[in-house]
């Protein structure tokens, strides 16, 4: 359990430090503070990715052939969105993006579980791997998407409220946020497009492997985010109305996997064949 707390604790500080670094660039732009601040918040934020990374290794270790459990997909999901908020620190437009994103890893890392499992895993393989991992690297840039919008709006409210930006500073310019919240939803959606068809072949009998809900669900929510990128591009959808495409797709597909896994283990005792 010492691993995790320790990229915990790196994300979390690797954020504050690179939030407060961006504040005083954006209000000094010359400041050299801000500049050797940045370096050091993304050093301790990469820092956290490897001993994340050596956490999840080492629980695969411990039990090669068991099924993912709740926390090892959110931590799987945690990597991916720390190693992306590491590419976009190296933008200037986007730290303080990453740091709001360094934050979201730091949350779903602490979602982390230990312990055996009680499922294993039905048909190990490349094949399995690779799905999963598009799967989880989907729900990764989904979770980007959605984290984004949600900061569209409130940055957007103040600005339009004229009132002080205080520390939502670091997020500006706005226009960096939607462009950064739609390619992330894009790159989720031809992700999660490969995952599941990749998904199909490991589809026997939807009934007899528990899948018809996580199946029907992702399908929606596919279609979901199909017609937001639909709408972005064709008619320029943005703001609230993007926001409420974003979440309703979100929903849907965290049901689709997290929903459909708590129900099944915890309450049926069952799981994907």
């Amino acid at each position: 359990m010492l691993l995790p707390l320790i990229a915990v604790a790196c994300y979390v500080i690797g954020a504050l430090w690179l939030a407060s670094a961006t504040y005083q660039q954006r209000s000094a732009p010359f400041s050299a503070q801000g500049r050797g601040g940045r370096i050091a918040a993304v050093a301790i934020a990469a820092v956290g990715t490897v001993v994340h990374a050596a956490a999840l290794m080492q629980e695969r270790h411990l039990a090669p052939g068991s099924a993912l459990s709740l926390g090892d997909t959110l931590a799987l999901v945690g990597l991916t969105i720390a190693i992306t908020a590491l590419l976009m620190a190296l933008r200037p437009g986007r730290r303080g993006t990453a740091a709001l994103l360094l934050l979201i890893a730091a949350v779903l890392e602490a979602a982390f579980s230990e312990g055996a499992r009680r499922f294993s895993i039905g048909q190990p393989g490349w094949e399995l791997a690779f799905h999963v991992a598009m799967a989880t690297t989907a729900f990764a840039f989904l979770t980007i998407g959605m984290v984004l919008a949600v900061a569209q709006v409130v940055v957007d409210h103040r600005l339009r409220s004229r009132q002080p930006l205080g520390w939502l500073k670091i997020l500006t310019p706005l226009e960096s946020l939607e462009s950064g919240c739609f390619q992330s939803i894009f790159a989720g959606f031809a992700v999660l497009t490969l995952a599941l068809v990749t998904g199909g072949f490991f589809v026997q009998d939807l009934f007899a492997q528990h899948l018809v809900h996580k199946v029907a669900l992702a399908i929606i929510a596919w279609i979901v985010f199909g017609v937001l990128l639909l709408g972005r591009f064709r008619f320029g959808w943005r703001g609230r109305k993007a926001l409420r495409w974003t979440f309703a797709g979100y929903i849907l597909l965290g049901l689709s996997y997290f929903g459909s896994k708590l129900i099944l283990e915890n309450i049926l005792g069952k799981h994907w064949g």
